[in-house]
């Protein structure tokens, strides 16, 4: 499903957003917590707003977004934020620098090709000066109220009057986030035009990586076929990730594996879920379960076998 951002009418909606977004000034600066770095993707989300995958979204629901967090150079004060909409053509993304200041985290919008490329190297510190980095005090979110614990949000009113000067990435600003054990709910501009408690809700990611063993003869392989092809370099993460299962010189097989945290409406039974897909119908082939904070899950199929384990930079992430 394509999604567009309406920046317009998200700005015009954010003048009566106030009660939505409640905020309390703090006189010190309140430091994120460590644990919300990482990578979010709300594909849980969207997968329920499906029926379970059975059909598509409704047209007021939340468009897919991927958000990935850290903290550059190791500093708590500061975070880098990058936003994607993999389903918008062409696709949507925002990059933003949060700075801990007085009253709260301060949004700077990158202006140089030296800011941008900060977040493809968030290992390094961030040197903010004004050819590189340009505040919106305006929008600068606060220690806010909340049923869960802390979160962050700015003052919808004061922000609107900045967003047409900033472009199209304005869309993706965020102007409220909570962290609530590894799901980030955010609230961004583009969200207030479905609605003035709209937001979304995902799930943090993990990394697996692994092997699969493909019989040449695919699905209708007889018992005593022994032409397998062996891959040892899979990765894919656990919010809806996919990959591709090639032959040994590289062609597409037809079919793909994809690994989804998901919970069942009817149970509300939480899982790992690892499928196996048709990549001509999209139809899902088989699957299995498992804890869905499960190390390891594989599947045998006579003719497909995979084996995957979260791998060490999540193992460690999850750690921390």
């Amino acid at each position: 499903m394509r999604h567009s951002l309406c920046l317009a009418a998200a700005a015009a909606m954010l003048l009566t957003a106030c009660g939505a977004l409640p905020a309390r000034p703090t006189a010190e600066a309140v430091a994120v917590p460590q644990e919300l770095a990482g990578e979010y993707d709300n594909h849980a989300e969207r997968w329920i707003a499906s029926a379970g995958g059975k059909q598509a979204p409704a047209t007021n629901a939340a468009p897919a977004i991927h958000h990935w967090i850290s903290h550059p150079g190791g500093d708590r004060g500061q975070l880098l934020w990058r936003l994607v909409l993999p389903d918008t053509t062409p696709v949507q993304e925002a990059r933003w620098l949060l700075v801990n200041e007085k009253n709260g985290f301060v949004p700077y919008r990158p202006l140089s090709a030296e800011a941008e490329a900060v977040f493809q190297n968030p290992g390094k510190s961030v040197r903010i000066d004004d050819k590189s980095w340009a505040p919106l005090q305006a929008c600068t979110l606060k220690a806010a109220a909340s049923r869960n614990g802390l979160a962050f949000a700015a003052d919808p009113s004061a922000c609107s009057a900045l967003l047409p000067g900033i472009g199209a990435t304005a869309a993706l600003l965020p102007l409220r986030f909570e962290l609530v054990n590894d799901r980030l709910r955010v609230v961004t501009v583009a969200d207030q035009a479905r609605g003035i408690d709209a937001a979304t809700l995902s799930q943090r990611v993990r990394w697996f990586t692994g092997w699969d063993a493909l019989n040449g003869g695919g699905m209708k392989a007889s018992p005593d076929n022994n032409d397998w092809h062996l891959r040892r370099d899979l990765r894919l993460h656990t919010e809806g990730g996919r990959v591709a299962l090639k032959y040994r010189d590289g062609a597409a097989s037809g079919y793909s594996l994809e690994l989804a945290r998901l919970t069942y409406r009817e149970s509300n039974a939480e899982v790992l879920r690892l499928a196996v897909i048709e990549d001509a119908t999209g139809k899902m082939l088989s699957y299995v379960w498992g804890d869905p904070d499960a190390e390891r899950i594989g599947l045998s199929l006579g003719w497909l076998q995979v084996g995957l384990e979260v791998d060490g930079l999540s193992k460690e992430t999850r750690a921390q």
